[in-house]
């Protein structure tokens, strides 16, 4: 059982790294008045909620496929995007291809969306049954 637990961990730190390099990719491509005019910034928000419940039902389908616990590679991935944010945009921002308070504020709207996926994982997971381990046969 420890060795599928850590082998959920691995796989959702990975993938939840990976989604959020592609999430930094796409917010290079986004223009900087988007985070920059409040009205725009409104819309930025909404769309970070509304990528949650996709993003959890993109996490349950790795876990299934991989026969892994659904909640621990919720979690897992989880905590390998808010890593891979923090790191990237500590030591690399030119990676989200915004400057100044526009980075800034694209910062805060992917703290907003972390918060909206534990919330949508909360719900979404909350009765998923941990995946067991296989009975040992003779």
């Amino acid at each position: 059982m420890a060795q599928k637990s850590t082998r959920a961990a691995t796989v959702g730190f990975v993938v939840g790294a990976l989604v959020a390099l592609v999430f930094a990719i796409v917010i290079r491509l986004v223009p900087a008045f988007l985070f920059l005019e409040t009205p725009w910034r409104v819309v930025v928000y909404v769309l970070c909620a509304l990528a949650a419940p996709p993003t959890v039902w993109f996490l349950q389908g790795v876990a299934r496929a991989g026969r892994l616990d659904q909640r621990l590679v919720f979690t897992w991935a989880a905590a390998g995007a808010m890593t891979f944010d923090g790191i990237a945009i500590g030591f690399i921002p030119d990676l989200y291809g915004q400057t100044g308070d526009a980075l800034a504020w694209a910062a805060s709207a992917l703290l907003f969306a972390f918060a909206s996926l534990i919330v949508a994982g909360q719900l979404m997971l909350g009765r998923v049954v941990p995946a067991q381990a296989a009975p040992i046969t003779a």
